[in-house]
Protein backbone atom coordinates (compact mmCIF):
# COMPACT_ATOMS: atom_id res chain seq x y z
CA UNK A 1 0.00 0.00 0.00
CA UNK A 2 1.10 2.82 -1.19
CA UNK A 3 2.05 5.29 2.25
CA UNK A 4 -0.60 8.23 3.31
CA UNK A 5 1.30 11.72 3.07
CA UNK A 6 -0.02 12.41 6.46
CA UNK A 7 1.47 15.92 7.30
CA UNK A 8 0.43 16.85 3.70
CA UNK A 9 -3.26 15.66 3.53
CA UNK A 10 -3.75 17.25 6.69
CA UNK A 11 -2.41 20.16 6.69
CA UNK A 12 -4.50 20.99 3.01
CA UNK A 13 -7.55 19.65 5.22
CA UNK A 14 -6.73 22.49 8.02
CA UNK A 15 -6.55 25.52 5.41
CA UNK A 16 -9.71 23.70 3.52
CA UNK A 17 -11.75 23.49 7.16
CA UNK A 18 -10.31 27.23 7.36
CA UNK A 19 -11.56 28.63 4.42
CA UNK A 20 -14.80 27.06 3.90
CA UNK A 21 -15.75 25.44 7.16
CA UNK A 22 -16.40 22.38 6.35
CA UNK A 23 -14.48 18.81 4.84
CA UNK A 24 -15.81 17.48 1.99
CA UNK A 25 -13.94 13.79 2.59
CA UNK A 26 -15.62 13.83 6.48
CA UNK A 27 -18.45 12.68 8.28
CA UNK A 28 -19.75 14.01 11.20
CA UNK A 29 -22.31 16.78 12.71
CA UNK A 30 -22.78 20.19 12.18
CA UNK A 31 -23.13 22.23 14.97
CA UNK A 32 -25.60 25.46 14.83
CA UNK A 33 -2.78 34.96 24.93
CA UNK A 34 -0.66 32.52 26.06
CA UNK A 35 1.32 33.05 28.57
CA UNK A 36 5.34 33.39 28.76
CA UNK A 37 6.60 30.06 26.72
CA UNK A 38 7.29 27.09 29.59
CA UNK A 39 10.82 26.18 29.81
CA UNK A 40 12.08 23.15 27.83
CA UNK A 41 10.98 19.98 28.54
CA UNK A 42 14.20 17.45 29.65
CA UNK A 43 12.38 14.80 27.24
CA UNK A 44 11.69 17.86 24.20
CA UNK A 45 15.61 18.26 23.79
CA UNK A 46 16.71 19.15 20.05
CA UNK A 47 19.91 17.47 18.64
CA UNK A 48 22.28 19.89 16.91
CA UNK A 49 20.75 21.48 13.51
CA UNK A 50 21.58 19.95 10.54
CA UNK A 51 21.22 22.83 8.20
CA UNK A 52 22.74 26.27 8.51
CA UNK A 53 20.14 28.51 10.23
CA UNK A 54 17.95 31.39 8.36
CA UNK A 55 19.06 35.05 8.90
CA UNK A 56 16.26 36.41 11.32
CA UNK A 57 14.02 39.06 9.71
CA UNK A 58 14.06 42.14 10.29
CA UNK A 59 13.01 43.10 13.94
CA UNK A 60 11.36 39.57 14.18
CA UNK A 61 12.35 36.43 15.84
CA UNK A 62 14.91 34.33 14.47
CA UNK A 63 15.30 30.72 13.99
CA UNK A 64 17.41 29.89 16.85
CA UNK A 65 14.68 31.53 19.07
CA UNK A 66 12.02 30.08 17.40
CA UNK A 67 14.07 26.70 17.35
CA UNK A 68 13.53 26.47 21.03
CA UNK A 69 10.25 27.83 21.67
CA UNK A 70 9.52 24.93 19.31
CA UNK A 71 10.46 22.71 21.49
CA UNK A 72 9.10 23.71 24.44
CA UNK A 73 6.07 23.91 22.39
CA UNK A 74 6.01 20.69 21.97
CA UNK A 75 7.07 19.16 25.28
CA UNK A 76 4.30 20.68 26.13
CA UNK A 77 1.31 19.27 23.61
CA UNK A 78 3.36 15.67 23.70
CA UNK A 79 4.52 15.17 27.01
CA UNK A 80 7.69 12.72 26.74
CA UNK A 81 8.55 13.51 23.41
CA UNK A 82 12.36 12.73 22.08
CA UNK A 83 13.16 14.80 19.56
CA UNK A 84 15.66 13.59 17.01
CA UNK A 85 15.85 16.19 14.64
CA UNK A 86 13.97 19.65 13.79
CA UNK A 87 14.47 21.19 10.69
CA UNK A 88 13.03 24.54 9.27
CA UNK A 89 10.90 24.97 6.31
CA UNK A 90 12.14 27.95 3.90
CA UNK A 91 10.61 30.99 5.54
CA UNK A 92 7.77 32.21 3.18
CA UNK A 93 6.33 34.83 3.95
CA UNK A 94 3.75 35.39 1.50
CA UNK A 95 2.31 32.64 1.68
CA UNK A 96 2.30 31.41 5.39
CA UNK A 97 3.30 35.18 7.26
CA UNK A 98 5.87 36.09 10.02
CA UNK A 99 5.81 32.52 10.89
CA UNK A 100 8.85 29.93 11.25
CA UNK A 101 7.43 26.47 10.32
CA UNK A 102 9.56 23.16 11.36
CA UNK A 103 9.30 19.89 10.82
CA UNK A 104 10.16 17.48 13.75
CA UNK A 105 11.07 13.64 13.46
CA UNK A 106 11.00 11.83 17.23
CA UNK A 107 12.90 9.10 17.69
CA UNK A 108 10.31 6.61 17.90
CA UNK A 109 9.06 7.42 14.25
CA UNK A 110 9.58 5.48 11.34
CA UNK A 111 9.28 8.11 8.82
CA UNK A 112 12.69 9.44 8.22
CA UNK A 113 11.55 12.79 7.25
CA UNK A 114 9.19 13.16 10.61
CA UNK A 115 5.34 13.22 11.36
CA UNK A 116 5.25 16.36 13.61
CA UNK A 117 4.95 20.19 12.69
CA UNK A 118 5.22 23.11 14.78
CA UNK A 119 4.70 26.69 13.58
CA UNK A 120 5.72 29.27 15.91
CA UNK A 121 4.80 33.05 15.29
CA UNK A 122 8.04 35.35 14.64
CA UNK A 123 6.19 38.28 15.42
CA UNK A 124 5.60 37.32 19.45
CA UNK A 125 6.85 34.02 19.52
CA UNK A 126 3.27 32.40 19.76
CA UNK A 127 2.87 28.52 18.72
CA UNK A 128 -0.03 29.52 16.09
CA UNK A 129 0.01 25.42 15.01
CA UNK A 130 1.11 22.12 15.69
CA UNK A 131 0.27 19.06 14.21
CA UNK A 132 1.58 15.14 15.32
CA UNK A 133 1.16 12.93 12.46
CA UNK A 134 2.10 9.81 14.04
CA UNK A 135 -0.68 7.20 13.51
CA UNK A 136 -2.94 9.73 12.08
CA UNK A 137 -5.21 7.55 10.02
CA UNK A 138 -5.65 3.96 10.80
CA UNK A 139 -8.12 1.24 10.48
CA UNK A 140 -9.35 1.29 14.00
CA UNK A 141 -13.00 2.53 14.47
CA UNK A 142 -13.60 5.45 16.80
CA UNK A 143 -13.45 4.83 20.20
CA UNK A 144 -14.69 7.48 21.75
CA UNK A 145 -17.83 9.88 20.12
CA UNK A 146 -17.42 13.20 18.86
CA UNK A 147 -19.50 14.45 21.81
CA UNK A 148 -16.41 13.49 24.53
CA UNK A 149 -14.25 14.16 21.89
CA UNK A 150 -15.45 17.68 21.58
CA UNK A 151 -15.34 17.89 25.35
CA UNK A 152 -11.83 17.36 25.04
CA UNK A 153 -11.08 20.39 22.83
CA UNK A 154 -13.13 22.86 25.00
CA UNK A 155 -10.99 22.15 27.82
CA UNK A 156 -7.93 22.15 25.53
CA UNK A 157 -8.99 25.84 25.15
CA UNK A 158 -9.60 26.54 28.69
CA UNK A 159 -6.51 25.29 29.49
CA UNK A 160 -5.32 27.30 26.76
CA UNK A 161 -6.55 30.80 28.33
CA UNK A 162 -7.61 31.26 24.89
CA UNK A 163 -10.36 33.41 24.22
CA UNK A 164 -13.95 32.38 24.97
CA UNK A 165 -15.42 34.70 22.36
CA UNK A 166 -15.42 31.83 19.37
CA UNK A 167 -18.38 29.57 18.37
CA UNK A 168 -17.91 26.10 17.78
CA UNK A 169 -19.52 25.78 13.68
CA UNK A 170 -18.12 22.41 12.11
CA UNK A 171 -17.42 19.03 13.96
CA UNK A 172 -16.53 16.39 11.38
CA UNK A 173 -14.30 12.54 11.52
CA UNK A 174 -11.92 12.82 9.06
CA UNK A 175 -11.10 9.56 6.61
CA UNK A 176 -8.90 8.85 3.71
CA UNK A 177 -9.38 6.30 1.23
CA UNK A 178 -6.49 4.15 0.51
CA UNK A 179 -6.14 0.64 -1.85
CA UNK A 180 -7.08 -1.75 1.44
CA UNK A 181 -9.86 0.45 2.29
CA UNK A 182 -11.34 3.51 4.41
CA UNK A 183 -8.88 5.00 6.99
CA UNK A 184 -10.33 6.90 9.85
CA UNK A 185 -8.76 9.96 11.06
CA UNK A 186 -9.11 12.34 14.15
CA UNK A 187 -12.35 14.56 14.87
CA UNK A 188 -12.45 17.99 13.45
CA UNK A 189 -13.74 20.67 15.41
CA UNK A 190 -14.06 24.18 13.88
CA UNK A 191 -14.43 27.71 16.19
CA UNK A 192 -14.85 30.98 14.78
CA UNK A 193 -14.33 34.25 16.38
CA UNK A 194 -17.25 36.50 17.36
CA UNK A 195 -17.33 39.88 16.99
CA UNK A 196 -20.21 42.07 18.03
CA UNK A 197 -22.31 38.74 17.52
CA UNK A 198 -21.01 38.26 14.43
CA UNK A 199 -18.38 35.55 13.10
CA UNK A 200 -15.23 35.62 10.91
CA UNK A 201 -14.56 34.10 7.74
CA UNK A 202 -10.80 33.09 8.82
CA UNK A 203 -10.41 33.80 12.55
CA UNK A 204 -10.49 30.57 15.24
CA UNK A 205 -8.70 27.73 15.82
CA UNK A 206 -9.34 24.45 14.34
CA UNK A 207 -8.50 20.76 16.84
CA UNK A 208 -8.35 17.90 16.07
CA UNK A 209 -8.92 15.21 18.58
CA UNK A 210 -7.52 11.61 18.07
CA UNK A 211 -10.38 9.31 17.81
CA UNK A 212 -9.43 6.25 19.60
CA UNK A 213 -7.27 7.56 22.59
CA UNK A 214 -8.71 10.83 22.75
CA UNK A 215 -5.30 13.51 22.42
CA UNK A 216 -5.30 16.59 20.96
CA UNK A 217 -2.95 15.67 17.89
CA UNK A 218 -3.73 19.38 16.24
CA UNK A 219 -3.82 22.98 16.87
CA UNK A 220 -4.48 25.62 14.51
CA UNK A 221 -4.87 29.34 15.50
CA UNK A 222 -6.10 31.84 13.11
CA UNK A 223 -6.25 35.35 15.10
CA UNK A 224 -5.30 38.47 12.73
CA UNK A 225 -7.87 41.19 13.35
CA UNK A 226 -6.72 44.19 15.58
CA UNK A 227 -7.92 46.37 18.15
CA UNK A 228 -6.50 49.10 15.43
CA UNK A 229 -8.89 47.23 12.22
CA UNK A 230 -11.96 49.52 11.60
CA UNK A 231 -14.85 47.13 11.30
CA UNK A 232 -17.95 47.97 10.05
CA UNK A 233 -21.71 48.42 11.27
CA UNK A 234 -22.59 44.79 12.60
CA UNK A 235 -26.04 45.62 11.62
CA UNK A 236 -26.46 45.41 7.50
CA UNK A 237 -27.81 47.87 5.50
CA UNK A 238 -28.71 45.05 2.80
CA UNK A 239 -31.88 42.60 4.68
CA UNK A 240 -31.56 39.73 3.88
CA UNK A 241 -34.32 38.78 1.35
CA UNK A 242 -32.96 41.66 -0.81
CA UNK A 243 -29.37 40.34 -0.81
CA UNK A 244 -30.49 37.21 -2.31
CA UNK A 245 -32.42 38.94 -5.25
CA UNK A 246 -29.43 41.01 -5.27
CA UNK A 247 -27.24 37.66 -5.98
CA UNK A 248 -29.85 36.23 -8.34
CA UNK A 249 -29.22 39.23 -10.42
CA UNK A 250 -25.48 39.54 -10.27
CA UNK A 251 -25.48 35.69 -12.08
CA UNK A 252 -27.92 36.99 -14.66
CA UNK A 253 -26.25 39.29 -15.37
CA UNK A 254 -22.66 37.80 -15.17
CA UNK A 255 -23.46 34.48 -16.76
CA UNK A 256 -26.50 34.91 -18.82
CA UNK A 257 -28.67 32.38 -16.59
CA UNK A 258 -31.70 32.62 -15.07
CA UNK A 259 -32.55 33.31 -11.71
CA UNK A 260 -34.93 30.45 -11.54
CA UNK A 261 -32.11 27.73 -12.19
CA UNK A 262 -30.64 28.63 -9.00
CA UNK A 263 -31.66 27.64 -5.52
CA UNK A 264 -30.34 29.48 -2.23
CA UNK A 265 -29.66 27.54 0.04
CA UNK A 266 -28.11 29.57 3.18
CA UNK A 267 -27.56 33.27 3.80
CA UNK A 268 -25.18 34.06 7.27
CA UNK A 269 -23.34 37.31 7.94
CA UNK A 270 -19.91 36.70 8.24
CA UNK A 271 -16.76 39.41 9.09
CA UNK A 272 -14.90 39.21 5.65
CA UNK A 273 -11.67 39.19 7.06
CA UNK A 274 -9.43 38.56 4.54
CA UNK A 275 -7.29 41.62 4.29
CA UNK A 276 -6.67 41.39 7.88
CA UNK A 277 -5.11 37.99 6.92
CA UNK A 278 -3.62 38.62 4.40
CA UNK A 279 -1.94 42.29 4.99
CA UNK A 280 2.08 42.28 4.85
CA UNK A 281 2.44 44.55 8.03
CA UNK A 282 0.54 45.26 11.14
CA UNK A 283 -1.04 48.92 9.06
CA UNK A 284 -5.07 48.78 10.11
CA UNK A 285 -7.12 47.56 7.73
CA UNK A 286 -11.07 48.22 7.28
CA UNK A 287 -12.98 44.62 7.59
CA UNK A 288 -16.29 44.60 5.79
CA UNK A 289 -19.72 42.81 6.99
CA UNK A 290 -20.31 40.54 4.34
CA UNK A 291 -23.21 38.43 3.45
CA UNK A 292 -22.20 34.42 2.68
CA UNK A 293 -24.65 32.95 0.23
CA UNK A 294 -24.78 29.35 -1.09
CA UNK A 295 -26.81 28.07 -4.41
CA UNK A 296 -26.51 25.53 -6.51
CA UNK A 297 -28.50 24.84 -9.89
CA UNK A 298 -28.85 21.55 -11.74
CA UNK A 299 -26.16 21.04 -12.32
CA UNK A 300 -24.69 21.07 -8.76
CA UNK A 301 -27.37 19.16 -7.47
CA UNK A 302 -26.68 16.51 -9.58
CA UNK A 303 -23.14 15.28 -8.87
CA UNK A 304 -22.11 12.90 -6.25
CA UNK A 305 -21.96 14.34 -3.84
CA UNK A 306 -24.01 17.17 -4.44
CA UNK A 307 -22.11 20.65 -4.78
CA UNK A 308 -22.74 24.17 -4.31
CA UNK A 309 -21.54 27.49 -5.13
CA UNK A 310 -20.71 30.61 -3.28
CA UNK A 311 -21.01 34.51 -3.20
CA UNK A 312 -19.87 37.10 -0.53
CA UNK A 313 -21.19 40.42 -0.89
CA UNK A 314 -20.96 43.53 0.67
CA UNK A 315 -23.73 44.07 3.73
CA UNK A 316 -23.27 47.73 2.94
CA UNK A 317 -22.44 48.64 -0.63
CA UNK A 318 -23.76 45.09 -2.23
CA UNK A 319 -20.06 44.94 -3.98
CA UNK A 320 -19.39 41.54 -4.86
CA UNK A 321 -16.10 40.52 -2.73
CA UNK A 322 -16.08 37.54 -3.99
CA UNK A 323 -18.00 34.35 -6.10
CA UNK A 324 -17.08 30.58 -6.36
CA UNK A 325 -19.36 29.15 -8.65
CA UNK A 326 -18.24 26.98 -11.99
CA UNK A 327 -21.56 27.59 -14.48
CA UNK A 328 -19.91 24.56 -16.86
CA UNK A 329 -19.94 25.99 -19.94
Amino acid sequence: MKPINKIGYTLAAVLFLACLAASAGCVGTDASENGPAAPTSPEATVSPGVTTAQPSPGGLIGEEEARSLAAAALGREIPGVRIERMVAEPYDVQTYGDVWRFRVKAVDDPDPEGDIMVWIDAVDGEMVHFQDGRDYFRSDDPAITIDAAEEIANAYLRERTERSDVVKTDAALSMVDTPLGSRNGPYHFVYRRSIDGVLCLYDGFILAIDSVKGRVVSFSKFWKVSNNDTMADPDPSIPEDAVQERVLAYLNDTYGKDPGEFAIRSTELRWYDLNARQRPSKEPVAVPLAWHITFDDERHRSQDPPRAAEIWMNAHSGEVLSANYNPGW
